[in-house]
């Protein structure tokens, strides 16, 4: 008992103390800093500036008419628009070529906006003297099979749309923006793009592209997915592309376009580009016009290239040629003409794939048989080498020296296997992105492949592949030691075959052809020599 009193005694004491030590003693608050005071009060002034501009958009779009929502349909020989007054002017895609049909009888919708919108016209706010809505009421104006016109108007400002389409995958976009005030007014354009990201995946990638007049910067959805990526510079198009298709805005060269940023939607389901105009200041009933080139179609390099709305824009830059760039290009080039060519030979764009393979094998012959010529004279010596290595293990100067000794005297040199090898690597690296780029092979079947752009679905390829690169490596002269050699039997089929499990099996006929006629290669070129080893023991 005498305890729970103390213990009792000592707690109330505890509490007394600290209520006199904070009513008498206790610091008093530190007085908040001017920088904090001034940088609290601006957030608060920014927010209520922020919250009134909202509600003026609120009173706005209140007071603004409302315009039942409207849809139409652009055509070309190879392209269909669906079109809206809505939030954007393009709300859909479809490709008319037959190439593209999916079973239900409708064209592939390549942009996949799944509810967003694309080509959306607005302004930039803090450069924008008068108020415009985040959602005009745009009212239409006119169509036709090929032509789809909008406006919006207020007592401050008239704007209007036209999109047209040309032909094939081409059209143009024409804004007027007329001042219908008393005073000068100054606005900066901007323009938003979308595409839909939908199943992505890492043979697959959508990117958001900005092109200035000397190079240009692409995006993926990862480099935005936290906030948006930004380009300055006079911007030559803007593009958002997947592996096979694209769409692309292009401002004539009368429009200064100053900046390009890509990022995603609200809801994250579309890549965005938005281009940002200059400033222009319009005098009271004033008017400025601004053209733009547009692209909704497959990523073909002639289409690309001879973009006809806005001469000279390059649009073939949005193909990813691989790491030589230029050299990759060229190569890429001749390479599509001839699948092309065998395609048109044949029929069908496997065998078409093959022969390209061969031809390519053709020209490569001189450098893989000095490669293996190379290889085989390392396997002579090898016995040498190794017994240089250990007589001189620990000296690795002398061992160096003596090494180079015996390359000099039997004609060998450590790079000659290796540089044909580097030169052959262009040429495989272009044919790569050849076919990894070529839409032509979206949803080709061959034999049991059901699409050359997706991988196989049986893995047959694969396998098939792992074991003649298995049996190739088992065949081909090696210049490292028969430990290393057994290592590299196993380790390079199973690479090469995980690697082929997700790849497109376009690709996968390519390097199983490829394989085939490097094993045939290496039976021809070796068996003459085992013949004569055998003939002198």
């Amino acid at each position: 008992m005498d305890l729970q009193r103390r213990t009792l005694l000592a707690i109330v004491s505890c509490v007394l103390i600290w209520l006199v030590y904070e009513r008498f003693f206790a610091p008093p608050l530190p007085e908040p800093s001017t920088q904090q005071q001034q940088a609290d009060s601006a957030k608060k002034e920014a927010d209520a500036k922020a919250a009134e501009e909202k509600a003026e958009e609120r009173k706005a779009a209140a007071a603004a008419p409302k315009v039942p929502v409207a849809e139409h349909r652009l055509k070309t020989d190879l392209l269909a628009l669906d079109v809206t007054n809505h939030r954007g002017l393009v709300r859909g895609t479809e490709l008319l070529s037959k190439h593209f049909i999916n079973p239900d009888g409708r064209g592939e919708d390549f942009l996949k906006l799944d509810g967003n919108r694309s080509l959306v016209i607005g302004f930039d706010g803090s450069e924008t003297d008068f108020k415009f809505p985040r959602d005009p009421a745009w009212e239409p104006t006119g169509k036709s099979d090929t032509d789809w016109s909008v406006a919006f108007k207020n007592a401050d400002v008239e704007v209007k749309g036209t999109l047209a389409l040309t032909a094939g995958y081409e059209g143009t976009l024409t804004i007027d923006v007329a001042n219908r005030s008393s005073e000068t007014q100054q606005h900066r354009l901007t323009l938003l793009s979308a595409f839909g990201i939908g199943a992505e995946n890492s043979y697959d990638i959508h990117r958001g592209v900005c092109a200035t007049a000397d190079d240009w910067e692409a995006f993926t959805p990862s480099d935005v997915q936290d906030s948006s990526s930004e380009v300055r510079g006079r911007i030559r198009w803007a593009g958002l592309d997947s592996k096979y298709f694209a769409s692309a805005v292009v401002p004539t060269p009368e429009v200064a376009v100053q900046s390009c940023r890509v990022g995603q939607s609200s809801d994250g389901k579309a890549l965005t580009t938005t281009l940002a105009v200059e400033p222009v200041t319009l005098a009271a009933g004033e008017s400025h016009q601004y053209v733009f080139g547009v692209y909704f179609g497959t990523k073909e390099l002639e289409r690309l290239e001879n973009f006809q709305a806005v001469p000279g824009a390059h649009l073939e830059d949005m193909i990813d040629w691989g790491w030589f760039g230029g050299l990759n290009r060229f190569l890429g080039e001749w390479m599509i003409y001839l699948l092309r060519a065998f395609y048109n030979l044949t029929g069908v764009w496997g065998v078409a794939i093959i022969l390209l393979t061969i031809v390519v094998k053709v020209l490569t012959l001189p450098l893989t048989f000095k490669q293996m010529r190379s290889m085989k004279k390392m396997r002579e010596i090898q016995p040498e080498l190794e017994e240089i290595k250990k007589k001189y293990g620990d000296d690795r100067v002398r061992q160096a020296q003596e090494m180079q000794a015996l390359f000099q005297r039997s004609g060998v040199s450590p790079l000659a296997g290796c540089l044909p090898m580097l030169i052959q690597l262009p040429i495989w690296i272009a044919l790569y992105a050849t076919l990894n780029t070529a839409v032509e092979l979206y949803r080709v079947p061959f034999l049991w492949l059901p699409d050359l752009t997706q991988q196989d679905p049986y893995y047959i390829l694969p396998l098939a592949m792992g074991a003649l690169m298995y049996i190739q490596m088992k065949a081909t002269p090696s210049g490292v030691d028969n430990e290393q050699a057994r290592m590299m039997a196993w380790m390079m089929p199973i690479i090469f075959t995980v690697m082929m499990l997700f790849l497109p099996s376009g690709l996968g006929v390519y390097i199983f052809a490829n394989v085939l006629l490097s094993l045939i290669q290496t039976l021809i070129q070796v068996r003459p020599t085992q013949t004569a080893a055998v003939k002198k023991s």
